[in-house]
């Protein structure tokens, strides 16, 4: 399986291409992109972690994040002049402080240059969390969420880690008033109709048990993988079962890897007769809404859903 398209393996890139406000109410409500909350909470404070609870002694001024997801929160609940490193795939905002680093580094020293008082992760990523307690930073890890209460989760965890609680809600309000918005523009368009996201060109997809599956389900969508996971979140699935599905919507997430277009995607043996094709509902996304759960990519991605199916 190729690195570059995972959510597994946590590599990320920018937004969703060519998304666009559902309407002037959808846009309204839109998440935040900069909370301007002042700085709540106190310190020292506890916060869980994917691998444990992990103690903050005082509130952290030189944030390293190496999650896209994580980077677009901070800057949301107002937290981004307390940041000093992103990860490489950290693309949103686009002001973030960007490094070289990808989260699969083999020495946490590699860090120390930017003297971190907090370093965030997203995937468990060897031993450097535990090189980071040694060296008595702070390191959290805050893995994919799968739905949005996982999101909404991550924010709070996030708020109290940086003392913007405040801000941390407000991003939450926000985010719930614009998928409200949302689903109430695009109606029962969605409603029991199939889907198959692609996130590799070898068959690899995503069922409704990922977060990419919870964005689609807000809008009553069905996906197609669903009886094929075997139990597998990331099911490969095989061209003619694509064919014997025949989903109404395709969406393409690995345009960016790997070239992927509506009509490359037409143009594969025996998928011109496939209804999505015929209906021109093929529609390319950017790699990265199969891999982060920020904010950002969430509102983006569900425009284009509700777009798509209100056209």
């Amino acid at each position: 399986m190729r690195k570059t398209w995972a959510w597994v393996l946590g590599v990320t890139t920018a937004v969703v291409l060519g998304a666009s406000p559902v309407n002037a109410a959808t846009a309204s409500a839109k998440a935040a992109p900069a909370a301007t909350s002042a700085t709540t909470g106190s310190f020292p404070v506890s916060v869980r972690s994917g691998d444990g609870t992990v103690q903050i002694p005082s509130r952290p001024d030189r944030i390293l994040s190496l999650s896209a997801s994580a980077t677009q929160m901070l800057y949301a609940m107002g937290a981004g002049t307390q940041v000093v490193g992103v990860d490489k795939y950290s693309t949103y905002p686009a002001n973030a402080p960007r490094t070289k680093f990808t989260g699969y580094e083999s020495s946490a020293e590699d860090y120390l240059y930017l003297h971190p008082d907090l370093v965030i992760f997203a995937f468990e990523t060897g031993t450097l969390i535990q090189q980071l307690k040694t060296l008595h930073i702070p390191a959290l890890l805050l893995p994919p969420a799968t739905n949005m209460a996982g999101v909404d989760g991550q924010l709070a965890e996030l708020g109290a880690a940086t003392g913007h609680q405040t801000g941390a809600r407000q991003v939450e309000t926000s985010l719930a008033n614009f998928l409200a918005a949302a689903t109430r523009t695009a109606g029962n368009a969605g409603r029991g109709k199939t889907y198959y996201i692609e996130v590799d060109p070898t068959y690899y997809t995503a069922t409704s048990q990922t977060f990419i599956g919870a964005e689609f389900s807000l809008f009553g969508m069905r996906d197609i993988a669903d009886a094929a996971g075997h139990g597998s979140a990331y099911p490969q699935i095989s061209a003619e079962y694509i064919l014997k599905e025949n989903p109404d919507y395709v969406f393409l997430a690995d345009t960016v890897c790997c070239h992927q277009t509506a009509a490359t995607f037409g143009h594969r043996p025996g998928f011109s007769v496939l209804s999505a094709v015929k209906l021109h509902h093929v529609i390319g996304v950017n790699d990265s809404v199969a891999s982060e759960w920020g904010p950002h990519t969430i509102e983006t991605f569900v425009s284009l859903i509700a777009n798509v199916l209100r056209s």
